[in-house]
């Protein structure tokens, strides 16, 4: 049986313009760099597919995120469903240490320091309960190492927990909790070493067990310089997703082109909320914004040992934000 060779890529930039030059005329070569760049190349060769022959960018982003439906491995379940199992594409297994070298090249592995600017807001994205953690922590590291904010909200939305986040949830202090949102809110305060909010509001449904009618329901907590924001989804019938968070709280809070913002996830999601909040927040709001990560020398919890599969999945993410993207300057 012989070795697969060592996979090496050249580190890959995410695409990053200026407000006033998210154009489609600035963004289609940076994006075109971006998406026919060696690591994706070489996934898309692995995975079985014919390079799309598409002379238009907006069209080689829409096909290949097309495409990458075959790295669609959570079908609808959690990212902590997805499986550690070898990533099978098309019949043939796409091997994990290719997958690892491309994701490192793509920016999904390890952080990059945050430029020694001041931001106007910076805004922390929720998730599982590990990653509300997580990513909380590393906020308040950021701004104990010197990063400059003038205000920090955390975005939220309600979801029920499942599987093990139930078990971290009560270890980690947060009670009883069966729903997202009431961790984001225990896990800032506690990040934060912040007391009862001194301003609360909330609307829509209330409960003490979960009900998909919670989707509707919002919160807001503030603190001075602080606030957690509980986002109702964009449409009924679905839960809260990036893109109805940040346009909930750029409307709540008057965002626009005086403002900077820095968008804090898990480095594994960074490339595509890049992408997504270029298009909510640079396009559609004119600001600035740039996106950074919590991996896994910075976790203040043990972080997921990711597999291929994840990383595919969230590859996929990235092809398709970087089509809507594209989509909407063109």
């Amino acid at each position: 049986m012989t070795s697969v060779p060592t996979a090496r890529f050249e580190p890959v930039p995410l695409p990053s313009l200026p407000p006033g030059e998210l154009t489609a005329e600035r963004l289609e070569p940076v994006l075109r760099e971006w998406v026919s760049s060696a690591p994706i190349r070489a996934l898309a060769a692995a995975s079985g597919w014919d390079w799309p022959s598409c002379p238009d960018t907006g069209e080689l982003l829409a096909r290949l995120a097309e495409l990458s439906g075959d790295w669609d491995f959570r079908r609808g379940a959690e990212r902590n469903f997805i499986g550690a199992e070898p990533a099978e594409v098309n019949g043939r297994v796409v091997p994990e240490e290719l997958i690892r070298a491309a994701a490192q090249a793509l920016g999904l592995v390890s952080a990059t320091p945050v430029p020694p600017e001041r931001f106007t807001s910076l805004v922390v994205l929720s998730g599982l309960v590990r990653a509300c953690v997580n990513r909380t922590r590393h906020a308040r590291a950021l701004l104990d190492e010197g990063v400059a904010a003038a205000s920090v909200t955390v975005l939220g939305g309600h979801r029920e927990l499942r599987g093990d986040e139930l078990v971290l949830a009560k270890e980690q202090g947060f009670g009883d909790a069966f729903d997202e949102a009431d961790v984001v809110l225990a896990a800032t305060r506690q990040a934060f070493g912040l007391g009862e909010p001194e301003q609360s509001e909330a609307a829509g449904p209330s409960r003490n067990d979960w009900n998909d009618e919670l989707w509707a329901a919002s919160a807001r907590y503030r603190w001075p310089g602080a606030e957690v924001l509980i986002v109702p989804s964009g449409e009924p019938g679905r839960r809260v997703n990036t893109a109805d968070q940040l346009r909930y709280w750029a409307d709540r809070n008057g965002i626009g082109s005086d403002d900077r913002v820095l968008l804090l996830t898990t480095q594994i999601y960074v490339p595509f909320q890049q992408f997504s909040a270029l298009q909510v927040l640079g396009i559609e709001r004119g600001c600035s914004v740039l996106c950074c990560g919590v991996d896994a020398e910075s976790s203040f919890l043990p972080g997921l040992s990711f597999s291929g599969r994840s990383y595919l999945q969230e590859i996929r993410s990235a092809l398709q934000a970087a089509s809507r993207l594209m989509a909407a300057v063109s």
